[in-house]
């Protein structure tokens, strides 16, 4: 089918009317001249000293782990603290039935006196028999069966008193008490049960909770700056539940790196006189190693991971924002090291880098303005990526 020449002039207007609208429906390119700036907030690099650290994941552990057992058997008549109760060290926990065993140390001390009575007779006698011996008013004979009487009821005294002192041990150890200060556990058998000694469930379990200790373990790459560190002290920050961190030392590594894991094992004491830290909470360790001088340190959130790696956005003299390929010493939560691709004084863009692109107009909002505005709309060109963790 042929167009008439004033049919095709008419499709050809309507074709270039479509092509400029959807031109204008796009906007201007931001990095255009006369392109309206994109707000943005921005933090200087600094240039200061910072700790080296290694960071890990650890599990806190009690100081002392104490679980209770009874010592005699006998029904628990009595418990005399709460569940989860902070206890002082020889604090009356359970009492066992005590009856039986205040009758045995009774009949034990019965006996010690009757033996007693009787070692002091033949002891006499022993005596009477050596100074008639002599007189030889009885024979060798008679005298040494006097003599070894005696020594026979001296050593059933002995006897006898070891018998008084463990039947008075197991009528205290129906006293059950807290052999350590701590915080208690779970009572696991009430009030009326029959307890056997030496069985295999416990009653209670006591953690001491001051000082704590962090378990971890670091890479075995990291053995030569522990080795240098040798004799320092090692400081750790540690950090349970996005709560504030607590600092401690190092107080000890292990001598060997586990062959499965390649890892080292390290333990560090906390003194959390607060409490806040519970054994068994898995929390996030830095431990420091040494300290990086003159480094160039911007906020974390400046920095974004993108399809050819680290990246930030830094703000030029012209106003314009210039992309870096930036190179990470070292992260952290609120600020982050870089090693190559920034230097210090640079103004980096620390929110409103999702509408940026390389070469785009920029305008830096003072502090305490308003969010920039749209800084959540859109999407980043520059590097491909989102925002760094």
């Amino acid at each position: 089918m042929t167009l008439s020449p004033r049919a095709s002039t008419r499709a050809l207007a309507a074709a270039l009317t479509l092509l400029a609208a959807l031109a204008c429906s796009r906007g201007p390119d931001p990095g255009a001249a006369g392109a309206r700036p994109v707000p943005v907030r921005a933090a200087p690099a600094a240039e200061r000293d910072v700790p080296i650290e290694i960071r890990a994941v650890g599990r806190i552990v009690a100081n002392r782990s104490v679980q209770i057992r009874p010592q005699v058997s006998g029904t628990i008549v009595g418990v005399h603290f709460t569940e989860g109760q902070n206890v002082a060290e020889g604090a009356l926990l359970v009492e066992i039935d005590r009856r039986p065993y205040a009758t045995a140390l009774a009949e034990a001390r019965a006996r010690l006196e009757q033996d007693r009575a009787r070692a002091e007779n033949a002891r006499a006698d022993a005596e009477r028999y050596a100074d008639l011996v002599q007189k030889e008013f009885v024979t060798r004979q008679q005298y040494d069966s006097a003599r070894a009487n005696a020594a026979a009821l001296e050593a059933a005294v002995v006897a006898d008193q070891a018998a008084v002192d463990r039947a008075a041990l197991n009528l205290a150890y129906c006293s059950i008490r807290a052999p350590v200060a701590g915080r208690t556990g779970r009572l696991l058998v009430d009030l009326g049960n029959l307890v056997a000694a030496g069985g295999q469930q416990p009653l209670l379990t006591i953690e001491q909770l001051r000082p704590v200790f962090a378990t971890f373990s670091v890479p075995e790459q990291h053995v030569p700056a522990l080795r240098a560190r040798r004799g320092d002290v090692l400081l750790v920050r540690v950090t349970a539940g996005g709560g504030e961190p607590a600092t401690g030392e190092v107080t000890f590594v292990d001598n060997a790196v586990d062959p499965q894991t390649g890892t080292i094992l390290i333990k560090a004491r906390l003194a959390n006189e607060d409490e806040r830290l519970w054994p068994g909470q898995v929390v996030e360790v830095a431990l420091q190693v040494g300290e990086r001088t003159r480094a160039v340190v911007v906020p974390s959130s400046a920095v974004a991971s993108g399809q050819k790696g680290d990246y930030a956005y830094v703000v030029t003299g012209e106003s314009r924002a210039q992309l870096r390929q930036v190179e990470v010493a070292q992260a952290g939560e609120a600020e982050t090291v870089i090693a190559k691709g920034i230097a210090a004084g640079e103004l980096v863009v620390t929110e409103g880098q999702l509408r940026l692109r390389p070469d785009a107009p920029v305008e830096v909002l003072k502090p305490g303005a308003g969010p920039p505005g749209g800084a959540g709309a859109g999407g980043s060109t520059g590097g491909g990526g989102g925002a760094r963790r």
